[in-house]
């Protein structure tokens, strides 16, 4: 018998009862109730009230905190990652549109540990970027999840990069917003990130958490981090104002040297990663990268350029800060229904239930993939649709989008 194994899962599942113990006798959901249209639904359609009714507030895996809509055993799923200082309320208005049994997608949104206001503080341990994976791994596992959609925001986007490396077996494609990865870089190993070098709000976070200083915590999210949507509100389950020094804990990891997040994440020494937060980045897995002005990176632009897998693709949201699902929702959600079509298709079009000419696709686009790599779809300009061989011996090349 592995003694200290047994313990830590003993740990695990009392946890996990005591939270749902205190989600069972809590009279409500805050984070629901309280965040989810007030705080972070922004379509102006009037809907949230109706929606926020069939939305599910559960409790998964190793007792973390979800928000859920849809039905994960017939409907393709949508995972979303929020951010700090976020809930996971964050994703309203992508569960309005592409969430729920009248909708494409079963949609769950976990939150971060000690990122709920309604449950048990977590122990210390569980307080790794690792664990914060596993966690996740946890949920998607109960549920029975496969091929996935990830979609990953601000420190969110963190993990997400994280999972796609540790877990590319259940994921199909994978959204991140408004954190990039910065490849070639070596700067955020465990020991060699100078802690007056972060960025102020940062360095803020991490002495708030060591600290226990909700009010440093909250003047910080106040002052220097800008218009944070959830800006008031109480979040870490012992905040006694703000979000809570809690919520810092995620910002401490860069500059914690024992259990460096580098070893936990992998064997691979980190002076041969290719990029800053994972050692690589499946080949198969594409890739939307949706940025603010603040976040623009062209090195992480110029890699998506050249990864050539015919869907990889990023866009500026204009006219937003880093909330960008909130500030900009239409937009947000019209390229994410543009390209979850073009990637649900990436194995071929036809001109039947794979019709990608009525409504013409990608604006501008007249050519496609058939299912068949000898022949190609072509669009007319009034959405007709033809299906069209290529010239003996040769096949059609998605990166070239001609026959060659």
């Amino acid at each position: 018998l592995n003694t200290s194994a047994s313990t830590t899962m003993l740990s695990k599942l009392a946890y996990a009862a005591m939270t749902l113990a205190a989600l069972g006798t809590a009279s409500a959901d805050t984070v629901l109730d309280e965040h989810f249209c007030q705080i972070y639904y922004t379509l102006d359609d009037g809907n949230c009230p109706v929606l926020r009714d069939t939305v599910r507030s559960e409790i998964r895996g190793e007792g973390t905190p979800t928000l859920e809509l849809g039905d994960p055993t017939s409907q393709p799923a949508l995972v979303f990652l929020h951010g700090w200082p976020d809930t996971s309320a964050t994703w309203a208005n992508q569960f309005a549109v592409f969430c729920g049994e009248d909708k494409e997608y079963f949609c769950v949104a976990p939150s971060i540990t000690d990122f709920h206001p309604d449950v048990p503080l977590a122990d210390p341990s569980d307080l790794s970027w690792i664990r914060q994976l596993e966690k996740y791994h946890a949920v998607i596992e109960e549920l029975g999840l496969s091929g996935i959609t990830l979609v990953s925001f601000d420190f969110g986007a963190i993990y997400g990069y994280h999972f796609v490396y540790k877990y590319p077996h259940l994921i199909s494609r994978h959204v991140s917003m408004d954190i990039p990865m910065t490849p070639g870089s070596k700067d955020l190993a465990p020991g060699n990130v100078d802690f007056m070098y972060l960025p102020y709000y940062q360095q803020v976070n991490i002495y708030s958490y060591l600290a226990g200083d909700d009010k440093a915590m909250n003047l910080g999210i106040n002052t220097v981090v800008g218009d944070p949507p959830c800006k008031a509100c109480r979040i870490a389950p012992d905040a006694k104002i703000g979000a809570g020094a809690r919520t810092g804990w995620g910002y401490y990891i860069f500059v914690k040297t024992e259990d460096p997040w580098t070893e936990d994440l992998s064997d691979i020494p980190y002076e041969q990663w290719e990029f800053d937060f994972i050692p690589s980045y499946p080949e198969d897995i594409p890739m939307l990268y949706l940025y603010s002005p603040s976040f623009l990176s062209p090195t992480f632009i110029d890699w998506i350029d050249q990864r050539g897998d015919g869907v990889s693709g990023h866009m500026l949201v204009p006219d937003a800060d880093h909330w960008l699902s909130i500030r900009q929702p239409e937009i947000v959600n019209a390229k994410l229904a543009e390209w979850f079509s073009a990637t649900n298709a990436h194995d071929g079009f036809n001109c039947d239930d794979k019709n990608p000419c009525d409504p013409l696709l990608m604006e501008g686009k007249y050519y496609y993939p058939y299912i068949e790599d000898e022949k190609f779809v072509r669009c007319s300009e009034h959405g007709k649709c033809y299906v069209r061989p290529c010239p003996d011996d040769e096949v059609w090349d998605r990166d070239l989008n001609t026959c060659v």
